[in-house]
């Protein structure tokens, strides 16, 4: 089983954004479904690893329940989603958003 979150984490420590180090991360093994990475903020102001682990969760077939669960779970441990609130306001650092965002994702079974 790969660990999605020390991927992500280790991507994004090497210098790729949070989306790419999220997305390419969970594409792991399922190249086929992979297209592009979601550029950060660009939908609502949201965290670029939670844009790409929802884009990664839509095109596995997840449904917007999916969608929603992953939100609820991401927010129970930083309360926010969008970049500006988790930089301005949550405890945590991008890596740790990073890696959340992916654990969650992987987890989730639509691989």
């Amino acid at each position: 089983m790969i660990d999605y979150e020390t991927v992500a984490r280790n991507s994004h420590r090497s210098g790729m954004n949070c989306a790419i180090a999220v997305y390419d991360a969970l594409c792991l093994g399922n190249d086929a479904k992979k297209t592009e990475a979601p550029r950060p903020r660009s939908v609502d102001g949201k965290c670029g690893a939670v844009l790409a682990a929802e884009q990664y969760i839509r095109e596995m077939g997840g449904t917007d329940s999916d969608i929603e669960a992953f939100e609820n779970s991401f927010t129970e441990r930083y309360a926010y989603l969008t970049c500006a609130e988790l930089r301005g306001k949550a405890t945590g650092q991008c890596n740790d958003y990073v890696g959340l965002a992916a654990s969650i994702a992987g987890r989730m079974g639509l691989a």
